[in-house]
């Protein structure tokens, strides 16, 4: 193959513009650019595609782990006078990457690289020796682009009436949340109302009850000649006071809970004790306390003995 056929053939290669956090770009100096600022680069090798190769030149060049590849441009360098080897075709893609971390020491390759350097777009346009694409793809991607896409850089015609409307929107959420605010206050407020008056009626429901209790306390057993007659009498007063009070509770929809002849159930019973009987095994032969339930609820399990087969 002639020099000639050689120069005819294109070299792909990429251009790494990596970047940190604050937007500054690493550029490097060195013999092949005849020690211009250039991004890190390198030809694209068998098999590779340029962002691999982007990521591999910038890892050998600096020792840097980079990521994020994003192809900015292709771009054609033909015969570059500042390129160390004359006659020389780059088919060029332009990538931009981000470092992994920003703790990262730069660990430069001496063969390929005298100086870097990190610079501020703004400030890096400005330098003399600058390779004149690399400030070509520098003011086109990451100055001019950077103003264009900034929205405090275009002119707004409507500004002052979006932000009236804005503080007009805000005022009125700002007043929708103070009327939840307070509705919510108001509603704990009720619920507490609720919940004492819904006490004071069962306890307006009890106190007859209590008066006719206090009242059977008072009755006087010394007369001898009417002890009996009085005990009868006092008996019957407590027996309605016992129907008056079990009334108020069926009232609030207190049940008690079936015991004796049921068959043990654990939700509803607690077993204390076991005793032999000719009753099938687990039914309940004697109730110990009772229980109860309030509006299907359980509010108070019943304690019982279960039956147990004979030995």
């Amino acid at each position: 193959m002639t020099e000639e056929q050689k120069k005819e053939r294109p070299r792909p290669s990429v251009g790494v513009y990596v970047v940190n956090k604050k937007g500054e770009v690493l550029m490097i100096r060195g013999k092949k650019w005849q020690n211009q600022w250039v991004p890190v680069g390198g030809h694209i090798e068998h098999g590779e595609t340029p962002e691999q190769t982007a990521l591999r030149e910038v890892k050998e060049e600096l020792g840097l782990n980079v990521q994020n590849p994003e192809i900015l441009k292709r771009i054609d360098l033909i015969d570059q006078e500042e390129y160390s080897t004359p006659g020389v075709h780059f088919l060029a893609f332009e990538i931009k990457m981000e470092l992994v971390d920003e703790n990262q020491e730069i660990n430069s390759d001496k063969r390929e690289v005298n100086e870097y350097r990190w610079f501020e777009p703004g400030e890096l346009v400005k330098q003399l020796d600058i390779q004149k694409h690399t400030k070509e793809i520098i003011k086109e991607f990451f100055v001019e682009n950077k103003v264009k896409h900034s929205f405090f850089h275009k002119k707004c015609q409507h500004c002052e009436k979006f932000k009236n409307e804005a503080e007009e929107y805000k005022g009125g959420w700002q007043r929708a949340q103070a009327d939840y605010s307070n509705l919510k206050k108001e509603i704990e407020q009720m619920r507490s109302e609720w919940v004492r008056m819904s006490e004071q009626q069962i306890l307006e429901d009890f106190i007859p009850v209590y008066d006719n209790l206090k009242k059977s306390l008072t009755t006087d057993f010394i007369d001898t000649d009417n002890t009996d007659n009085k005990l009868t009498n006092w008996k019957k007063g407590i027996e309605y006071i016992m129907k008056q009070f079990w009334k108020v509770m069926q009232d609030h929809e207190v049940e008690e809970i079936k015991t004796v002849g049921e068959i043990f159930n654990p939700e509803l019973h607690e077993a204390i004790a076991e005793e032999e009987s000719d009753l099938p095994e687990h039914t309940i032969v004697k109730e110990v306390e009772a229980g109860y339930t309030m509006k299907g609820k359980v509010i108070k399990v019943a304690k019982v003995v279960v039956a147990k087969n004979k030995e």
